[in-house]
């Protein structure tokens, strides 16, 4: 068997490896080049080569890029592993934040979008100007691209961590009604009754039309009306500016927005004081002891600190 796997990597150029993990990080050809410097031609050249040797489509195209095969996803742990273990045994014992040039890559929402990173690039580009930093939406595949490496942080309000990964508060938050300037809501007594017969947005990665808000109604016996759900945070201030939806929002949002957009804010009648949005920053176990890893996460959980 040892004999065998010597022949396999004899005649396996382990650049190849190389290739195989930059397409699988980012599901299309030029850009995995532009990842580790290859031109397009070189990597289809590669990727043909990955094929033959490995007996395996590996990567199919399609409109949402190139689908990894199930033997492709067989592969990737393994393959990314141990280019992980060489890159920590080749790297510095420290890293200098100030002369590297790496990239790291977010798997996050808009929400942090909005709250997190604009303090996290002045912070990068007085200490850490040349390191390049990638936001990548994860909504519902936090864990998923964290295995495949697709990404190297997660920033999500995932209560339940598997074994497997590290987790910290990243921010908490609590939440709030927005409204336009002069909407009827925006003064008088905010009653159960006027906030269900108001007419709401809905903010979904997915599309979802069913959150906690609705689950807190359920159980008091209530029911609201959704009337527009969007995917984005930062597209809810523009639509509220103009019409008579009320959006039940994380404070910061609301706080970020608000005057942006001459909207207001009220308390949000339903939900106690221990009702909050806990944010956790979420990373894999197997690259805690990587000194870039390690850096950037503490790095990270400074500046939302600071917020």
């Amino acid at each position: 068997m040892i004999i065998i796997i010597l022949m396999n990597l004899t005649s396996l150029d382990l650049n190849l490896l190389l290739v195989f993990d930059a397409i699988m990080q980012e599901r299309h050809v030029t850009r995995a080049g532009d990842k580790i410097g290859m031109s397009q031609p070189a990597m289809s050249n590669a990727l043909n080569r990955l094929r033959y040797h490995l007996n395996d489509e590996l990567f199919v195209r399609s409109s949402e890029g190139m689908l990894p095969t199930p033997r492709a996803l067989e592969l990737s742990t393994p393959i990314r592993s141990a280019l992980d273990d060489i890159e920590t045994a080749l790297d510095p014992v420290e890293f200098d934040p100030a002369k590297s040039t790496k990239t790291f890559a977010i798997g996050t929402n808009d929400y942090c979008v909005s709250i997190l990173i604009p303090k996290l690039a002045a912070a990068m580009q007085r200490q850490a100007p040349n390191i390049n930093i990638r936001l990548i939406s994860s909504a519902g595949r936090t864990f998923e691209m964290l295995d495949e490496q697709r990404i190297d942080f997660g920033i999500s309000a995932i209560s339940e961590i598997p074994e497997r990964y590290g987790s910290e508060p990243c921010i908490e938050d609590t939440y709030v009604l927005l409204m336009r300037n002069n909407h009827p809501l925006s003064k008088g007594k905010m009653t159960d009754k006027r906030f269900v017969d108001a007419r709401h947005m809905v903010i979904s990665p997915r599309g979802e039309t069913h959150g906690f808000v609705d689950d807190d109604l359920i159980k008091i016996g209530l029911k609201r009306t959704i009337a527009m759900t969007v995917n984005h945070f930062s597209s809810a201030p523009g639509i509220l500016a103009n019409s008579d939806l009320i959006l039940t929002a994380p404070k910061r949002i609301a706080d970020t927005f608000a005057p942006l957009y001459n909207l207001v804010t009220r308390p949000a009648p339903f939900l106690g004081n221990e009702n909050f949005s806990s944010v956790k920053l979420i990373w894999h176990k197997k690259l805690a002891n990587h000194p870039a890893h390690n850096w950037f996460r503490k790095y990270l959980q400074n500046v939302a600190r600071s917020l």
